[in-house]
């Protein structure tokens, strides 16, 4: 589904959902990005439409940076893709959590 908006260069279509395009373990096209939370050449997190994901590697470098349309492309090496689980309410809980209700 695609969605537009209108910013300083005309009128952009804005993808709706979230896409991971992983080239060679070395470029790394995303969409769906809503927020960049931390960033440091291992570890970068995104807050995705399916929740967080880690990316995490060597020399990572934020290549594009386009949050109006959702869009964040990375370079450097990718070691690790990580959507943690989800707790708390609307979440999935833990072993200890279903017990201790």
């Amino acid at each position: 589904m695609k969605q537009k908006h209108v910013g300083g260069m005309g009128e952009v279509e804005k993808q709706k959902g979230h896409r991971l395009v992983l080239q060679d373990r070395g470029n790394m096209t995303l969409t769906g990005i809503h927020k960049v939370q931390t960033f440091d050449p291992k570890e970068i997190v995104l807050e995705t439409e399916q929740g967080l994901l880690h990316v995490k590697g060597e020399k990572l470098d934020i290549k594009q940076l386009d949050l109006p349309n959702g869009v964040v492309e990375i370079n450097g090496r990718v070691d690790a893709l990580i959507y943690p689980r989800q707790t708390g309410a609307g979440g999935r809980e833990g072993f200890l959590g279903r017990i201790f209700k």
